[in-house]
């Protein structure tokens, strides 16, 4: 009895053992085997009977995007960035499952030379160790997949800035092997450029992701190169709150100015100057945050509108301040000829010459006294009116004339 449990209990325990560490044992054989200095070059590129270029699967899976930063036009992004190819040096028939390789070997293999021709910083994810993964399979294929984060050059275009659409690239070229050499390819198993759950941009949309081939010609040789692309609209709610409400209750604010009555000085000054310089700074700041570029962007026509009818409303007020003074001008002659002709038009027979020049002098006084008022009549209709049609032509063109 005690023979029998001891022989069940071998096994189920050391049978397993000795399995596992026979699996063990010849995937680290079959390694060093495969990857022996003596015999595998990791300096030369995998080459096959036809002597044709290697070929170099690509794809990306991108795990996180942004910030965008518009002053330096750049952007960030981590990815999953994996590549493949097969190196029948590699190839094996001791095992009929693939191997994951440490990548405390990597300088033992060799890797494509892929590198991003637009990157300004990048770095690999080490915590808590290098997120890296090699796997080989039988027939000598290998997958290199490497987790990056990479900040990328972003030409942008910004004539409509906010209002705008922009499309940034992520490059992969290879440095050192021409076309000839080695060629990459996007991945016919998997998706070639994809973007996973919760990578968005803050303040963008990304509408499209599309990739192309961009193999470019140096002058010392033809390289091979893809390219993924992002197109990205950018969104307008934080530009809404932060420029465009606020521009537009200060213009309104300007036109109070039109229903104050133009004898209350200090108060038809105040609003005006007040506006005028509230825009100003406000134009200031919205600037501020963008690049010096040498064209107009959008937030440039708008802010300088904006300008434009805050300084046309103040300077209504200085209209009406000159027709105003003519009236009181031309009432107190008025009144001073009155007094006069009482005292030297005493004969009632001969006709008054007077009264006529007088009569024709209060009429124009009448239409001086109408222009002025007619004045802040027609800026509390027209300034409103014109300010609207100016935000239907603005946003109709920054938003759908492409």
């Amino acid at each position: 009895m005690l023979l029998h449990v001891i022989f069940v209990w071998l096994v189920f325990n050391v049978t397993p053992t000795i399995g596992a560490g026979n699996i063990t044992t010849k995937e680290r054989d079959l390694l060093n085997r495969l990857l022996d200095p003596d015999t595998y070059d990791a300096t030369i590129r995998p080459r096959d009977d036809s002597g044709e270029a290697t070929r170099v699967e690509l794809d990306l899976t991108l795990t996180s995007l942004g910030p965008v930063n518009d002053i330096n036009m750049e952007f960030s992004a981590s990815f999953f960035l994996r590549q493949s190819w097969r190196d029948h040096r590699l190839a094996y028939d001791d095992l009929n499952s693939s191997i994951v390789i440490s990548e405390k070997r990597l300088d033992s293999l060799w890797v494509p030379d892929l590198y991003f021709p637009q990157s300004k910083r990048e770095s690999r994810h080490v915590i808590t160790i290098p997120n890296v993964m090699i796997r080989l399979s039988p027939d000598g294929s290998v997958l290199y997949s490497q987790r990056l984060s990479v900040t990328f050059d972003c030409h942008m275009d910004l004539h409509k800035f906010p209002l705008d659409k922009q499309t940034c690239q992520v490059d992969m070229e290879s440095y050192s092997f021409t076309s000839d050499d080695l060629y990459f390819a996007f991945s016919s198993t998997r998706v070639p450029v994809q973007k996973s759950k919760g990578a968005d941009i803050p303040d963008f949309t990304i509408t499209e992701i599309t990739h192309t081939d961009c193999s470019v010609t140096y002058a010392t040789g033809t390289f091979t190169c893809l390219r993924a692309i992002l197109h990205l609209k950018r969104e307008i709610g934080f530009y809404a709150t932060q420029t465009y409400v606020p521009s537009i209750l200060i213009v309104v604010l300007s036109w109070a100015s039109f229903w104050i009555d133009h004898e209350a000085v200090p108060a038809r000054i105040s609003v005006g100057l007040l506006t005028v310089l509230t825009i100003t700074s406000q134009s200031s700041g919205a600037r501020a945050q963008l690049p010096r570029v040498p064209y107009v962007k959008g937030i440039d026509v708008w802010m300088t509108s904006c300008l434009v009818f805050v300084f046309a409303a103040y300077m209504e007020y200085a209209v009406v301040t000159v027709l105003s003074r003519q009236h009181k001008k031309g009432e107190k002659y008025n009144s001073k000829a009155s007094n006069n002709s009482s005292f030297t038009d005493t004969d009632p027979s001969k006709p008054s010459t007077f009264d006529d020049s007088s009569s024709g002098s209060n009429g124009a006084l009448k239409q001086v006294k109408d222009a002025g008022k007619r004045v802040d009549t027609i800026s509390r209709y027209g300034f409103p009116l014109s300010f609207l049609i100016f935000n239907i032509v603005y946003f109709v063109y920054y938003i759908y004339v492409d």
